[in-house]
């Protein structure tokens, strides 16, 4: 596939992918960044590796913002807390180039994406879905592509 055909396609999926769509798709993101951060250390690519790492952390941040925060929900705390477990392990790992913390993010990354494919598959695909109720909403999706 060309470049520009890639680029079309994972641009029509991204504009026509459901709210849980989305995030699958970001964790995907960042789990392709941490295996090309330990790529990119394999082949004695620092500074690739560290580029790859610093948009990691990017989307983890993304991700992190994405989270609604209501009063007094502890699972919004709790999944908070996973995100911030990631890029914590992202910072670490980029600042002493420590494939044991990167090894840790990656383990986290794949449960999320585990779990991110679970829900996909058994709500709708559609993007016009009816939304999930705001007292159990986690998420706002307002990414900009």
């Amino acid at each position: 596939m060309s470049p520009h055909a890639r680029e079309e396609y994972l641009e029509t999926e991204v504009f026509t992918a459901s709210p849980q769509k989305l995030q699958l798709l970001l964790i995907e993101a960042a789990i392709r960044l941490v295996i090309r951060a330990r790529e990119q250390w394999n082949n004695h690519q620092d500074d690739e590796a560290t580029e790859s790492l610093i948009r990691c952390q990017e989307i983890v941040t993304e991700i992190i913002a994405g989270l609604r925060p209501q009063p007094e929900s502890s699972l919004t705390r709790k999944v908070a807390a996973i995100y911030a477990f990631i890029f914590r392990s992202l910072v670490q790992a980029a600042l002493r180039r420590d494939d044991r913390q990167l090894a840790n993010a990656l383990s986290v990354l794949e449960v999320e994406r585990d779990t991110w494919r679970q829900l996909c598959d058994q709500l709708p695909n559609s993007p016009a879905a009816p939304p999930v109720p705001q007292s159990t909403e986690l998420f706002s999706f307002s990414y900009q592509v």
